[in-house]
């Protein structure tokens, strides 16, 4: 298990430790279309999502979030933070 700790110096100021992690997660834009995508880490306040979302969101988007790795996972609100390379984006817990 890797932990990357936060940083608050430099371009790295996030609030919370990231763990790896990989998870099955399905993404619901508000138009209701969806998606498969996956975990590369998470925290307290979001996580970091890779998936082919064409196009990816705009930073500030509201979205859906729901992991697909058990039944019955609820359904988070999400609100775009970061677009990272052409197929990953941070996500902050509402």
């Amino acid at each position: 298990m890797k932990i990357y700790t936060s940083a608050l110096d430099g371009e790295d100021r996030r609030q919370h430790d990231r763990l790896y992690h990989h998870a099955v997660v399905k993404l619901i834009r508000q138009a209701k279309e969806s998606i498969i995508g996956h975990t590369l880490n998470l925290s307290d306040g979001g996580l970091l999502i890779k998936c082919t979302l064409d196009p990816l969101p705009a930073i500030g988007d509201v979205l859906e979030v729901q992991s697909m790795d058990f039944p019955e996972a609820p359904i988070k609100k999400v609100v775009v933070r970061r677009v990272a390379a052409l197929d990953q984006m941070g996500v902050q817990f509402v």
